[in-house]
């Protein structure tokens, strides 16, 4: 166990944005090879912070505008919000596969996605994300809370075989005495509806849908994924129209959930888990994998960490990972969660099922770690789950 606390006394919340400014022009990530190069902003990618306190517990969460992270990124954000004495941080990403890269210091994430680092645009985000934060910290205020969920599956469809998706959108509220400070929604789609190659850095719409959400007056927004893997947007059409669309219908679900009150409470666990090397059998052919797995070894790591933060009566189970439906319901289970979320503090590559990795189903042949993966993240999850979670704990479900 790394980090467990529960918070007493009322609930504070504060919540900033900030620009993310990275030098132009820049790699965009996504899609692999060759990639594109961005020489202006389309649609603005963002660092958006919410911090979080109940008496001694002070949490930092971050949401970047961003493909992937990687645990050097969150340890540089640590880093420089020291002086915030948080007790914890998540730094997640909203996948956006036509935001900048050249930020992340992993091998492995660099061929994935990022391209190379390039240091001055990882200065760029540490600074975006440690100053949203200490803005969030400042404007500290009491806060209620109000949750609600319903499931869309006209939005989101699978990419892959078998057509299972998770299509439920989770909207926490926290609102002060003159209204909404901000909003947590979390969905389960890859943001892919910007064009390719994009023409300019663009946050596809996790980014739309927060700002128009704010816009609305309803608080700084923050969009979690949820079990991305395996999910896209199910709306047909080009990809302008389709963006524009999907949009209109994510914020018209948004405002067809109403969220009721809940009672406050804040708590937090962290747990360390061993991970099973990788494994390219499913990732390159038959003569190429003794090369492929002895790269992999060398540049993946060999441990990392799930954490469970509970705001309210929505317990979120944090994964540096992008977990399946099926998967994220096998974890979410484990931890007493209501929702799992992909891209927390790391990223680890695809989380499939045994019967999909046996079938080749799913994102079977893109996972990276050996078949061990979600069972080593499930026990992992228990053991936070049990630290932190009393007996009755529904998790928002």
């Amino acid at each position: 166990m790394e980090v467990q606390a529960d918070g007493d006394g009322p609930l504070l919340a504060g919540a900033a944005s900030r620009p993310l400014g990275v030098p132009l022009p820049v790699a965009v990530a996504g899609y692999g090879l060759p990639r594109a190069t961005a020489t202006r902003v389309e649609f603005p990618v963002r660092a958006t912070a919410l911090v979080l306190q109940a008496g001694r517990l002070r949490l930092g969460l971050l949401t970047l505008d961003v493909l992937v992270g990687d645990a050097a990124l969150e340890a540089s954000i640590r880093e420089a919000t020291q002086q915030l004495g948080l007790t914890a941080l998540w730094v997640a990403t909203t996948h956006t596969h036509s935001g900048p890269g050249g930020y992340a210091g992993n091998a492995i994430v660099q061929v994935a996605g990022t391209g190379l680092l390039q240091p001055k645009v990882r200065d760029a985000v540490v600074e975006a994300s440690s100053s949203a934060l200490a803005d969030a910290a400042r404007v500290l205020r009491p806060v209620s809370v109000r949750f609600g969920e319903a499931a869309f599956p006209e939005l989101v469809g699978a990419r892959e075989a078998p057509q299972d998706v998770d299509a439920r959108l989770s909207r926490l509220v926290l609102e002060g005495e003159g209204g909404p400070v901000a909003q947590l929604l979390v969905f389960a789609c890859h943001p892919t509806l910007v064009p390719r190659p994009p023409p300019g850095l663009d946050a596809d719409w996790p980014g739309r849908l927060a700002e128009a959400e704010a816009a609305r007056g309803h608080g700084v927004t923050l969009v979690l994924q949820g079990a991305v893997g395996n999910a896209s947007p199910a709306l047909r059409g080009d990809n302008g129209q389709r963006l524009e669309h999907f949009l209109q219908a994510l914020a018209a679900a948004v405002d067809a959930i109403s969220p009721v009150a809940s009672p406050p409470a804040l708590g937090f666990s962290r747990v360390s888990l061993v991970l099973p090397g990788p494994d390219a059998e499913r990732l390159v052919a038959s003569p190429l994998r003794p090369l492929a797995d002895n790269v992999l070894c060398a540049a993946a790591p060999s441990s990392a960490s799930v954490s469970l933060l509970r705001v309210g009566p929505l317990v979120l189970l944090g994964l540096p990972a992008e977990p399946s439906a099926a998967a994220g319901r096998l974890l979410e289970e484990a931890a007493h969660a209501g929702r799992a979320v992909s891209l927390v503090n790391g990223y680890l590559g695809y989380v499939e099922t045994p019967a999909h990795l046996a079938h080749g189903e799913g994102e079977a042949s893109r996972q990276l770690l050996g078949p061990d993966f979600l069972d080593a993240l499930a026990q992992a999850a228990r053991v936070a789950r049990d630290a932190s979670l009393p007996p009755h704990a529904s998790g928002g479900r």
